[in-house]
């Protein structure tokens, strides 16, 4: 079944809005690739491969979501006032579970770079990780095909799939959470009070970002109409820009910190004190 945008028809604002959001995306994501390309060489050779996964992530993001723009933008045409979805062309957020399927493990797999683990330590935790991160979004990719269903939309299809799926998927969510939390609180090594508390502000990130995507998975089961799909795009948006930008920025300055620890060069210059400019002194010339 097709996500229930497809089954409405929007105001112009509506339709516009989400327009935006979803162009906002993808040049937030655009403007990160270049940031962490410009500051990758900041971190050390040990760290820098959380920089690596960071633009990893801004790519996947852009070209997933600027597929979801051309859709959007393709999907309805303008009629009797109001933007009515097109024949032959369905809307899907379906393109951001593919993008999450990558992004999640990504991000995961850098901050156990970012934490130092390496070798069998790191193996240990990254499959586990790895493969709850996958079935966290792929259950949830399942459940979001009944949301005409539950919406009230296909009365012959149950909307207890939509329901038994994402219970499943948030499972795998707080599972990850408490991973990632006992992680961050016990660091397999030891840290600057600095570094530290980025690392918390990384779980809080998390925390605060992906708790955002049950809300926006539920909206079509008690906000089946444009408003509600517009409020669903803005927590989609918000979680997105969150959990990948403003997470890899907060984990890289902690790859930057951990840097610093190892004396390399270029980490110790970003946060080096420079001095104040001083004033000019003019020359005075004595007249005989």
């Amino acid at each position: 079944m097709p996500n229930l945008e497809n089954f409405i028809a929007f105001e112009n604002w509506q339709y516009e809005v989400i327009r935006h959001l979803l162009q906002l995306t993808v040049a937030a994501f655009a403007a990160g690739l270049v940031y962490f390309l410009a500051t990758s060489q900041q971190v050390s050779p040990r760290y820098r491969l959380a920089s690596t996964i960071s633009g990893v992530v801004m790519v996947s993001a852009v070209l997933e979501i600027g597929q979801l723009y051309i859709v959007w933008s393709s999907g309805f045409n303008y009629v009797d006032g109001l933007w009515r979805p097109a024949e032959g062309y369905l809307f899907s957020n379906g393109f951001r579970y593919i993008n999450w399927s990558i992004d999640v493990p990504m991000l995961l797999t850098q901050l156990l770079v970012v934490l130092g683990l390496t070798g069998r330590p790191f193996w240990s935790e990254w499959w586990k990780l790895t493969i709850a991160g996958v079935l966290m979004v792929w259950t949830g990719y399942v459940g979001q095909f009944y949301e005409p269903a539950v919406a009230g939309l296909t009365p012959d299809v149950s909307g207890a799939p939509f329901w038994i799926w994402g219970a499943v998927s948030t499972v795998f969510f707080v599972y990850l959470l408490y991973k990632v939390g006992m992680l961050v609180g016990r660091p397999p090594e030891p840290l600057d009070e600095d570094s530290r508390r980025n690392l918390k502000y990384c779980w809080w990130i998390l925390l605060f970002s992906w708790t955002l995507y049950p809300f926006a998975y539920g909206v079509p089961a008690v906000w089946a109409n444009g408003n509600g799909m517009v409020a669903r795009q803005m927590l989609f948006t918000v979680a997105d820009i969150t959990s990948k930008l403003i997470f890899g920025v907060v984990l890289g300055r902690v790859a930057r910190l951990r840097s610093k620890q190892l004396g390399w060069e270029p980490a110790l210059l970003v946060d080096a004190e420079v001095p104040p400019p001083r004033a000019p002194v003019q020359a005075s010339v004595d007249r005989a």
